[in-house]
């Protein structure tokens, strides 16, 4: 219990103090409970918008009297519903996975003493405390800007909308070119803060002034992850979907 205490405490302050959480929590501190924290708070607000996208869904593929179209609806629907859950109860992938990348990068990479390995783990899982401001967002979106005569689409994607990238600036009627899309999924607000919270822990872990090494290899690992999950997203979501 007083571990469970500690380790939000030292999560809530990550997120208003980064400088000073960060550099207290190098030592002392447990990766793993940060870690399950972390994702399974994210998990837990992300499925809270399961209730309304699956309502939604269903309501949109509510049949239409047409034996032909209602099988083809009906048939989508197992589909849709593993998108939603797969969306819901997977914190953004890019994100865990330029964490973890840096985990494993850092210490044979830049030669950091082997007391430091459980330090870099702590920094690398402590930089995902942004997403459960992103989490949030998506939720209370889900809940108040629900449209009233949904699309399956509508539905599948209705908690994406909550964005803090270069999407802000569209405004068109129309849907925003793909290349745009893209580019908001991985440089937004949420990316950035990630991005600036491993730069603060690993210069924090190596007790120095900032180095180029300290922003290069979140840069970097966020790179990675970035082009495999964007290689790997449309692979996923067919797997999801199945045959229509």
């Amino acid at each position: 219990m007083r571990v469970g205490i500690g380790t939000a405490k030292r999560i809530g302050a990550v997120l208003v103090d980064p400088a000073g959480a960060t550099r207290s929590a190098v030592t002392g501190s447990n990766p793993w409970a940060i870690g399950l924290m972390v994702l399974g708070v994210a998990m837990a607000l992300g499925a809270l918008s399961l209730p309304r996208q699956l309502a939604l869904l269903s309501e949109a593929l509510a049949p239409l009297g047409q034996v032909a179209l209602d099988m083809h609806r009906e048939a989508m629907r197992s589909g849709l519903t593993r998108v939603i859950l797969a969306d819901r109860l997977v914190p953004s992938p890019t994100i865990v996975l330029a964490a973890t990348l840096i985990a494993v990068v850092s210490h044979p990479l830049l030669s950091l003493a082997d007391d430091r390995r459980t330090g870099i783990w702590v920094i690398a899982l402590l930089g995902l405390a942004p997403l459960l401001v992103q989490e949030v967002g998506e939720l209370a979106l889900t809940y108040l800007a629900a449209p009233a005569d949904p699309t399956p689409g509508e539905a599948v994607s209705l908690s994406n909308r909550f964005v803090t990238g270069p999407l802000l600036l569209w405004r068109g009627e129309t849907p925003a070119p793909l290349w745009l899309q893209i580019l908001d999924s991985h440089i937004n607000a949420i990316t950035l803060w990630c991005l600036a919270l491993w730069t603060m822990g690993l210069r924090a872990l190596d007790r120095g002034r900032l180095q180029t090494w300290h922003v290069m290899v979140p840069i970097t690992s966020m790179g990675i992850a970035g082009v495999i999950t964007w290689v790997g997203t449309p692979l996923a979501t067919a797997a999801l979907l199945g045959k229509p």
